[in-house]
């Protein structure tokens, strides 16, 4: 579900998120993409509630201060929806032919999309299904014919795109291309880790107030998952549990101060999420569960939660650098973000990708 106008030498992502706007500005002359710009600015508190703009304006004049902070020459971005009004996940149908799955999609969709179709925009692929032989039990003999296909179904509700429109418009913007974040991340994720195109793998970017687990399998993109937490619930339960002041707590999720196991509430959220997703995909024919993991965010920067969740799961986890494969350039190799907390850029990078 992207909009795509034609190639341009620089593209800038935007990701406005509840906590922070991000924006990164990536020149494609060059044989690997050259990072010239980053601005991270945080959003007014309250501004953005549970994804939702409550008041436009002070959001709108962040956008705009980042746009500054960057030297911008040009008002397009790259932008994106996600959240809960972003609905991606791969279910199985009848084979049939990709004209006959445009009236199809939409019923089968109503099974599985969460909230009403009316008012909303879906998209669909009909995804490539592994080679099975040709039943006689031997690899590599001719591909019988199947009864079903897999199709990737992308809702988004339309007012929130038109919502998202108007801010950027009020922000002095133009959004070249509106993707879906999952589809973003995962862009970032396979240009600078390549090994993600082979296996199951899960994605889980940890922002302010929300945590998006995709599930990549084989390259693609099937399951994508929002839970209602992130960075700002630890820092509740550190003011709850911890009495510890909103300063005291960001100076825990920033690694200057020590509490034990303050990233708790939010691996064991996590950690339910994940299994859930395996449980969902070990219970399909493939029968492949979760083999790696990979956070980006700025919750991935939790000092204990990546080995935590490790733990907790037992599956191998990282963090993602989302500039394992871009060049850096004058201020932007400078910024402060980059050395304490990288991984929050990725949608922003994956964005910026995608105008290509």
């Amino acid at each position: 579900m992207a909009f795509r106008a034609s190639r341009r030498k620089t593209s800038a992502g935007l990701d406005v998120g509840s906590g922070f706007v991000k924006l990164v500005v990536v020149d494609h002359a060059g044989d690997l993409p050259e990072v010239v710009g980053v601005s991270v600015r945080p959003v007014p508190e309250g501004a953005i509630v549970d994804g939702e703009v409550v008041d436009r304006k002070p959001v709108a004049d962040t956008v705009r201060e980042a746009m500054h902070e960057v030297g911008a020459k040009s008002r397009d971005v790259v932008a994106a929806l996600g959240g809960h009004d972003v609905f991606v996940k791969r279910v199985s149908m009848p084979r049939m032919k990709e004209s006959d799955a445009r009236s199809a999609v939409p019923i089968e969709a109503k099974r599985h999309v969460p909230f009403d179709l009316a008012g909303v925009r879906l998209d669909f692929e009909i995804l490539p299904r592994p080679h099975r032989g040709d039943g006689t039990g031997l690899e590599g003999g001719p591909a019988e014919p199947e009864e079903e296909m897999d199709v990737l179904i992308t809702a988004a509700k339309q007012d929130r795109i038109e919502e998202k429109m108007a801010l950027l418009a009020a922000a002095g913007v133009r959004p070249t291309v509106m993707d879906v974040e999952a589809f973003a991340l995962y862009n970032a994720l396979a240009h600078n880790h390549p090994n993600t195109t082979e296996g199951v793998a899960a994605l889980i970017d940890i922002g302010h107030s929300t945590t998006n687990i995709g599930v990549v399998e084989d390259g693609v993109l099937t399951l994508s998952k929002n839970l209602p937490l992130g960075s700002r619930t630890v820092a509740e339960s550190l003011q709850l549990e911890c009495g510890l002041s909103a300063l005291e707590a960001e100076s825990v999720l920033q690694g200057r101060r020590r509490v034990p196991s303050a990233h708790g509430v939010v691996t064991e959220g996590v950690a339910t999420g994940i299994k859930r997703a395996s449980a969902y995909l070990t219970g399909r024919e493939s029968g492949q569960g979760i083999g790696r993991i990979f956070l980006s965010g700025g919750g991935a920067c939790i000092p204990g939660l990546a080995r935590a969740l490790a733990e907790s799961v037992r599956i191998e986890t990282r963090r993602v650098n989302p500039f394992e494969r871009c060049t850096l350039h004058g201020d932007a190799a400078s910024h402060p973000v980059l050395d304490r907390a990288a991984p929050m850029l990725l949608l922003s990078v994956g964005l910026a990708l995608r105008a290509v």
